[in-house]
């Protein structure tokens, strides 16, 4: 125990820590937007993959040459990568430095009323959060924007290193070092000398920054790591300069500025002038305040035009979207607790309350086309083939298996994994379909009696099946796969965050709801893929083909193979598919058939059935199908094919038992005979990482508090591998059963992006391969690399040549 001569400093000692950490907590909370969206960066570049590539791709030179134009679009794309740093952080310090004039005015205010006699200088003393925190943290906040951006390009630099297992404390030892350092220079300038120095400076440090951007990009050196990470750090110290010389440009325009203010002479100073007193921003700002509204909105423009314009966000790229978006909605909510600060209520929790309670307008209903005005048979849906139908067709229109001694029959399988998925299964169709293309024989195409796939997988079996349909049969031009590459390797990821983060966010906001874009995310993710280029030998066609083209029809055989791409039904988990054949029950285990759900006279686009099976929240909200009952209209809402069955193998393995009760019972000899050969393929095309999961360790209170989310999640991880060994113990069953000579083999063939662990010496593609909707140069030469030495892809390839 202390000597009782020690107690009052022990005590005085807790109260000062006890003090600081209050001060400390509520001055997290009143900068909270502003901390929020730090942590936000720091979750989608540090810790997830998808940010890692994302920020990779700024490495990478997307317009190769030297010509004049190509330079100058290689530094705008740079430039608009460090202009949209230097706006979140410009938007994070001075919307903060408002909300912190907000709270220090609410403070003299009760001061005054409750001390009337106390000093000014005194105010501190009793301030609900101390003068020195509300200075420091808006400064730390501008920090902690290039912080997080010069930890994510240092993770580039050193994987796997110490920096990257403990980012938090990097995070916190780095905004202790530059708060020291900012320290001293506001010190620094306190001196007249010292101040003209600092602006000598900042003139010389932010012209290196633009001759430097000019000069590394001129000698090919812009798209180094090293040289990205110091040109962050200089244009930092371009930043840190700004807004210390900010103090001293205030105090030198101030008599200019209250008198400019005292006697305002247009409208747009009074409004100004109007605006700075309601929110408590001295006079004397009135120049850098109006400099502060100029940028922001001219930042805001260009957050609206990508929202609106598919092209737009499509030249800003990714990340300088994410952060452009990241500075408006911190802006947004520094606004909300700079009018909680002016009335006295919390306004944060006011809104989250009206968004949870006030209807929200419906932006998620699946795009639907009316038949008529196409002049489509309203009927088409209902007319479709069922499998025993198509089957038969599918035989009697190969006459080559009489001449063969086993005839290949392959049901694809494409896994989930979005743009990584879409690219890995086109690019190996399309490959195999390359290949095949020989006078005289048969191609790969012919042999496909179906593709399944879900969510990315979905999109790349519906872009082969496109490339397919609209291609002319006589054409003997191989390009199928560098097709599909071509367009599965644009960017479908920035207009879909720019609605994610755009008029959906608002979409919630009430009053304000009303004004936003209908469309949401999704919409603009099947926008994408119909406005991407389409400009190879063979086309995909997104932007105009409907499903109703690409559906069977009885007494009819187009000569194409049966499209399934899965989804899964919100409300009961039921698994649904909107494929070109008619489900029966019975076969197909009460599966949902999405087609059949729509309104008599509508149809889908082609894009928008591939979407509804890759909606995976919170990417892409789940879409609204109004099926027409006669007890009114019945809502389904479908979402991503994986939550139920990531590969599409349940719906096969139900049609491989169809095919075989149909070989089982029918009376045409021929029929029978060209069934007795066939090989069925069950062309299984992964893109995830293969292996056993590893098991991690549940802490009792991870345990007690989240054990049923835990098991839902490794469920929904488990559930798809479950279903592809059951399917590949199938096909095993297959070959072994008594009656199996009704159909002559079976067999299971995984072609996987990852290593093969079945395959000795197959260990040069362990990736990683980021899962997004947008992909690298990096990731892509990696696939395409593995497209070339992928085993048992150029096992097939040699057999079929």
């Amino acid at each position: 125990m202390a000597p009782l001569t020690d107690q009052p400093r022990l005590v005085q000692a807790g109260i000062a820590v006890l003090k600081f950490i209050s001060n400390l907590l509520k001055s997290i909370w009143l900068f909270f937007p502003s901390i929020l969206f730090i942590l936000l960066t720091f979750a989608c570049f540090i810790k997830l993959g998808q940010g890692k590539d994302i920020l990779i791709s700024f490495t990478e030179n997307h317009n190769p040459g030297k010509t004049l134009p190509n330079v100058l679009i290689n530094i705008l794309l740079k430039l608009t990568f460090f202009v949209a740093i230097a706006f979140w952080a410009y938007v994070s310090w001075y919307s903060s430095r408002i909300v912190a004039y907000g709270k220090l005015y609410r403070q003299k205010k009760y001061a005054n009323q409750f001390k009337p006699t106390l000093p000014e200088d005194k105010f501190n003393s009793v301030y609900e959060i101390q003068q020195r925190f509300l200075d420091v943290f808006p400064r730390l906040a501008g920090y902690g924007c290039f912080a997080i951006i010069l930890l994510s390009v240092a993770d580039l630099l050193f994987a796997n290193s110490w920096l990257r297992n403990h980012v938090i404390a990097s995070l916190a030892a780095f905004l202790f070092i530059i708060w020291l350092i900012d320290k001293r220079l506001i010190r620094f300038t306190d001196n007249e000398i010292n101040s003209k120095r600092l602006r000598n400076w900042f003139t010389i440090a932010g012209i290196a920054f633009l001759a430097l951007l000019v000069i590394l990009e001129a000698a090919d050196l812009i798209n180094k790591v090293p040289v990205l990470f110091a040109m962050t750090v200089l244009l930092m110290i371009v930043y840190t300069l700004y807004i210390n010389l900010r103090r001293i440009w205030v105090q030198e325009d101030a008599a200019k500025n209250i008198k400019k203010m005292a006697n305002p002479d247009n409208i747009i100073k009074r409004a100004l002038k109007k605006l700075m007193t309601f929110i408590h921003v001295d006079h004397k700002e009135y120049g850098y305040f109006l400099w502060f509204n100029i940028i922001s909105f001219t930042g805001f423009a260009a957050y609206l035009a990508a929202n609106i314009f598919f092209t737009v966000s499509v030249a800003l790229g990714p990340m300088p979207l994410v952060l452009l978006a990241f500075a408006v909605l911190l802006g947004f909510g520094n606004i909300i607790t700079i009018l909680s600060l002016k009335t006295g209520v919390n306004l944060h929790f006011i809104v989250v309350l009206l968004a949870a309670l006030v209807a929200t307008p419906e932006n998620h209903l699946v795009r639907t086309v009316q038949l008529q005005p196409r002049n489509s048979n309203i009927a088409a849906f209902k007319n479709r083939q069922n499998i025993q139908e198509y089957f038969t067709a599918w035989v009697q229109h190969h006459p080559g298996i009489d001449s063969a001694s086993e005839y290949p029959v392959y049901f694809v399988l494409g896994n989930g994994g979005a743009s990584r998925s879409a690219y890995w299964v086109a690019s190996v169709l399309g490959r195999l379909e390359d290949n095949s293309i020989q006078p005289g024989k048969e191609r790969f195409s012919e042999h496909v009696f179906c593709l399944s796939g879900t969510s990315g997988g979905g999109v790349g079996v519906a872009a082969f099946y496109s490339l397919l349909k609209h291609a002319d049969k006589n054409d003997t031009a191989t390009g199928y796969e560098t097709a599909a590459k071509n367009f599965l390797g644009q960017d479908f990821l920035t207009y879909t965050l720019a609605r994610l983060l755009g008029a959906d966010y608002f979409n919630y906001i009430p009053v304000l709801n009303w004004l936003v874009p209908n469309p949401d995310r999704a919409d603009a993710l099947e926008s994408a893929f119909e406005k991407a280029d389409d400009n190879e030998h063979y086309k995909l066609r997104f932007d105009s083909t409907y499903f109703d083209q690409c559906i069977t029809q009885k007494n009819n055989y187009d000569g194409m193979p049966i499209l399934c791409i899965n989804s899964t039904r919100v409300q009961d988990g039921n698994p649904g598919v909107l494929t070109s054949i008619q489900l029966t029950d019975s076969l197909f285990n009460k599966r949902v058939d999405v087609l059949g759900l729509l309104a008599p006279d509508t149809t889908i686009r082609l894009s928008t059935a591939a979407i509804l099976g890759a909606r995976f929240p919170y990417m892409s909200p789940a879409g609204r199908i109004d099926q027409r009952t006669s007890r009114g209209v019945k809502q389904n809402y479908f979402v991503d094919g994986g939550y139920f069955d990531n590969s599409g193998a349940g719906i096969v393995q139900e049609m491989i038992r169809a095919i075989i009760k149909i070989a089982e019972t029918t009376k045409d000899p021929v029929l029978s005979k060209r069934m007795k050969k066939m090989k069925l393929v069950v062309l299984h095309i992964t893109n995830s990482p293969q292996g056993n999961i590893a098991l991690h360790p549940v802490t009792p209170f991870k345990n007690d508090l989240a054990s049923p989310l835990l098991t839902i999640l490794g469920a929904y991880d488990m559930q798809t591998t479950v279903n592809d060994m059951r399917l590949a113990s199938f096909t095993s069953d297959v070959n072994s059963r008594p009656d199996s000579a009704v159909i002559n083999k079976a067999e299971y063939y995984p072609i996987h992006l990852y290593n093969d662990l079945t395959i000795r010496g197959d260990s040069l593609s362990n990736g990683p391969y980021a899962m997004n909707w947008f992909i690298s140069d990096s990731v892509l030469h990696m696939m395409n690399r593995r497209l070339e030495t992928q085993p048992r892809l150029n096992v097939m390839l040699q057999k079929n040549r």
